[in-house]
């Protein structure tokens, strides 16, 4: 990412100067809000239905109690923190087949992986998770500031 200091010493014009002002911006705002999702989220316990159970969910439609534990099984992270950019990429489906538990622990690995990559992320499954709130029931007061503000920052900076 070029910075706007760089672009203004290679003379950009100034639209594409005040875009990457605008982008600059928004990568500090996100790097904030992940310092404060990292706070309000943490010790969040591991939920029954893990990445592979929703997979499980949407693959299969109806699963025993020994698939679900199966499915479990295939994912290793006990903190939300440990869950992969490569898992959350490749289960944008989770929050449609989520319980309350499960939206909670996964919630704010998608909010950090999105906000990594901030503006124009490209993964905004957990961008309309957050616009819905099927699940808010067990946030506390500062996890639902970082969803108000994790929408707010979308709309901002991306028009959503």
């Amino acid at each position: 990412m070029m910075s706007p200091e760089e672009a203004k010493a290679n003379e950009y014009d100034p639209d594409t100067i005040a875009q990457i002002e605008l982008d600059d911006e928004a990568r500090k705002e996100a790097a904030q809000l992940i310092l404060q999702i990292e706070a309000a989220f943490a010790g969040i316990p591991r939920p029954a239905a893990t990445l592979s159970v929703a997979r499980g969910y949407d693959d299969e439609w109806i699963l025993s109690e020994d698939r679900v534990l199966e499915l479990n099984a295939q994912d290793p992270e006990m903190t939300w923190q440990e869950v992969t950019d490569a898992s959350i990429q490749a289960c944008q489906e989770y929050f449609f087949f989520s319980d309350a538990e499960g939206w909670r622990f996964y919630l704010p690995a998608y909010m950090c992986h999105y906000l990594r990559d901030f503006p124009d992320a490209g993964w905004d499954a957990v961008y309309w998770a957050c616009v819905s709130l099927d699940h808010v029931d067990l946030l506390d007061e500062a996890q639902l500031r970082c969803v108000d503000h994790f929408v707010q920052l979308c709309h901002k900076y991306e028009g959503l």
